[in-house]
């Protein structure tokens, strides 16, 4: 009777445990010409650190240029940072860059991204 009741206990506490993993959402997400991206937004030690996640939609392999341009709750700039991807035909590419001139990333209200084929 004891193993019994000590089975139900350790199933009902192992049970109890159990959650289900749910991803970050990103923070900006969009599309844009023939890419679709997310941006995630994390404290740093320098700043803020952007990660980007590209994906070429298109059916041809391109080299890209990135551009992210951060503003406050005023619309003032306050930083930019950019990146270089060689991309895939639906390929995925995942970049980090970081906002040096920014503390902290809830003082980003807005991201402004400009990609350009090359």
């Amino acid at each position: 009777m004891k193993n019994i009741l000590r089975t139900f206990i350790l199933l009902f506490f192992l049970n109890s445990c159990a959650y289900e993993y749910t991803p970050p959402a990103p923070d900006f997400k969009g599309t844009s010409a023939e890419y679709g991206y997310e941006i995630f937004l994390s404290y740093s030690e320098i700043g803020c650190e952007s990660l980007l996640k590209i994906k070429n939609n298109s059916s041809q392999s391109q080299s890209t240029y990135v551009e992210l341009t951060a503003f406050d709750g005023n619309d003032t700039n306050v930083d930019m940072t950019n990146y270089m991807i060689s991309l895939g035909s639906n390929e995925v590419a995942e970049r980090s860059s970081t906002f040096t001139r920014v503390d902290y990333c809830s003082e980003i209200k807005k991201l402004r991204i400009s990609i350009k084929d090359y």
